[in-house]
């Protein structure tokens, strides 16, 4: 699999008439940045990193949303963090281990047999406001085990789901040969999801998995054994 939002336009054989999006965070997965440093806490770094990434999300919000744009770099955002490295730590640690944990980065074993389900019977992509991290490195999961066909971070697109569904989601659609119409989005953000019916998709407010199985097999009668 390949993040092909940059990729020169070609269509796709359109198999299925269907094309369903899922959220990442929140969604399939709960894995958080730096997830192996502030999960261990004998590490030097849990406790600063830890401190330093509230500060991050929740006092420069701004910033984070140009990160998700693809206007700050990974790097940047680091050096922003302002943390010293413990003795024998080379400058990139913090760069690594990033990467390091968003490959590694686990899906809700529920989630997973739901993505398995529906793996023969729609497109399947994860559209994901997230940072250049996630495309850097995608998890292993997606590109393996769950062979999804798509995935679609704002850092490339540069604008969230919420800002420009149609710059957003449209590309993909277009190389598909579907529409909006054909569209589903699974989101953990009840905006987001109210924002893409609008544009005239179809959205699902996702709480848990059981209540998203009833939601699918609502939508999608012949998907009703998933």
């Amino acid at each position: 699999m390949a993040n092909r939002v940059d990729a020169p336009t070609q269509c796709v054989l359109p198999i299925f008439g269907t094309f369903i999006f899922f959220d990442w965070y929140n969604t399939l997965s709960t894995a958080q940045f730096w997830d192996s440093i502030l999960g261990n806490q004998r590490h030097p770094l849990a406790g600063p990193l830890n401190a330093a990434l509230e500060d991050l999300f929740r006092g420069r919000k701004e910033f984070v949303g140009a990160w998700m744009r693809g206007l700050v770099t990974d790097e940047q955002v680091i050096d922003t963090l302002n943390l010293t490295l413990p003795r024998g730590y080379s400058n990139d640690y913090l760069l690594r281990e990033l990467l390091r944990d968003c490959r590694n980065a686990k899906i809700n074993p529920d989630m997973a047999d739901i993505v398995r389900a529906l793996r023969d019977r729609a497109f399947l992509a994860v559209a994901s406001d997230n940072m250049e991290c996630f495309v850097h490195a995608a998890p292993r999961v997606l590109t393996g085990e769950l062979r999804i066909d798509e995935l679609i971070v704002s850092s490339s697109v540069g604008s969230s789901k919420k800002e420009s569904p149609d710059r957003f989601f449209g590309p993909t659609l277009d190389r598909y040969g579907l529409t909006p119409a054909d569209a589903v989005l699974i989101d953990d953000c009840a905006d987001t999801c109210q924002i893409f019916r609008e544009w005239g998709g179809s959205a699902y407010h996702f709480t848990e998995p059981g209540q998203l199985r009833a939601d699918i097999a609502h939508l999608l009668p012949e998907l009703a054994s998933v």
